[in-house]
């Protein structure tokens, strides 16, 4: 074992993890240098930098085998590598106990990259994101879970369950009598059963602006990549068979960003054309935008869901933040979906608690704030 690791500090020294990691590099990776935190995310991943005397640098991603087992990330990554798209490579694995060996694709994702970018940088980038998806969506999809009737309604459920019934309950006592828990029942398996009889494609199911990652020279090259920069895609274990729109929805209605309307607009129609082409769909423009709000309905539903069991389960109260736009965004879906108009009026007044008149303070209307 290398005598250069960094002091993980006293929790790291507590957590048996750490020294399974260890473990695992002294395997795999002998002679690296030192291990320092990178970033976590909303399950139970881990991610470790490992950093070499040469001046290399590698990401530990470490995943509780009982709470995150690695084989569906190996499996996902095999299928987006197979279909030449850009994900980083696995250098060493360890599936009994967890640990992969990645490659580290620095700091930048499109969230955090675009926010200091020209509008001009930025507009090519997301064309750039959403051509990809193209690609993507062909990947092969035999083996990979449904994006069936019980799981769509089991993600909405997270709305009822975690947004009303914890979150505004707490806050204002947001209840619903037998009859509007019954109309939310049916409008719920509603959403559900359109999209599921929407022609099945590959799914990431999280293709937002945190799982994008900007490489520059050097890299792969991905699909729709400009000369010297792509954006890799991470976090994609959770993959399904699903609806065509469901990962442009991610993108263009992205939950940490509100990107500007008509270039929404655009990237919408530039795809519709490229998934005709591609053979994806052969429905009008007008039927896949209507196909586009139905899902971005259901995928906001599950966020809202989702970003208030983090908080009132797990501690992580940050995610409160994005309440106000990922309501924003269901708002304007529900704007182009008539046939969802019951549900527009049974959602009336449960708004987040941070989009409440008294707190609508500039920084919570503008695009270029949406996480303040």
């Amino acid at each position: 074992m290398s005598d250069t690791v960094a002091d993980p500090g006293r929790d790291s020294l507590r957590d048996p993890r750490y020294e399974l990691a260890l473990a695992f590099l002294d395997r795999h990776a002998p002679g690296h240098g030192s291990l320092q935190p990178a970033s976590s995310d909303a399950s139970n991943r881990r991610y470790w930098r490992v950093n070499y005397p040469n001046g290399l640098t590698r990401i530990l991603m470490d995943s509780p085998p009982v709470k995150e087992p690695i084989a569906p990330f190996v499996d996902v990554h095999a299928r987006l590598e197979a279909a030449g798209l850009p994900v980083p490579s696995i250098h060493a694995r360890d599936p009994d106990h967890g640990f992969l060996l990645l490659d580290d694709l620095g700091d930048d994702t499109l969230f955090s990259w675009q926010a200091d970018a020209a509008p001009s940088d930025r507009a090519a980038a997301l064309a750039q994101c959403r051509a990809q998806l193209i690609p993507m969506a062909g990947v092969e999809t035999e083996g990979l879970p449904a994006f069936d009737v019980p799981r769509l309604s089991a993600e909405m459920q997270l709305f009822d369950q975690w947004y009303r019934g914890e979150y505004l309950v707490e806050h204002r006592g947001a209840t619903w009598s037998e009859a509007q828990q019954a109309s939310w029942e049916a409008l719920r398996d509603r959403i559900a059963e359109r999209l599921a009889t929407m022609p099945p494609v590959f799914v990431h199911r999280d293709y937002h602006s945190r799982n994008l990652m900007r490489r520059v020279a050097g890299g792969a090259g991905g699909a729709g990549a400009a000369p010297g920069v792509d954006w890799a895609i991470i976090d994609f274990q959770d993959a399904v068979a699903g609806p065509l729109p469901y990962d442009l929805v991610s993108l263009l209605r992205d939950s940490y960003i509100e990107w500007p309307q008509d270039w929404v607009e655009n990237e919408i129609a530039a795809f519709w054309v490229q998934a005709r082409e591609a053979g994806l769909t052969a429905i009008s423009r007008e039927k896949f935008i209507e196909d586009f709000a139905w899902v971005a309905v259901q995928r906001h539903l599950k966020v809202l869901g989702i970003f208030a069991r983090l908080s009132r389960r797990d501690g992580k109260h940050g995610y409160l933040d994005d309440l106000p736009l990922t309501w924003r965004h269901l708002q304007w879906a529900l704007d182009r979906a008539p046939g969802l108009a019951p549900l527009r009026e049974l959602l009336d007044g449960l708004e987040p608690k941070n989009l409440e008149p008294e707190n609508l303070g500039p920084e919570n209307l503008g695009p270029e704030n949406p996480h303040d």
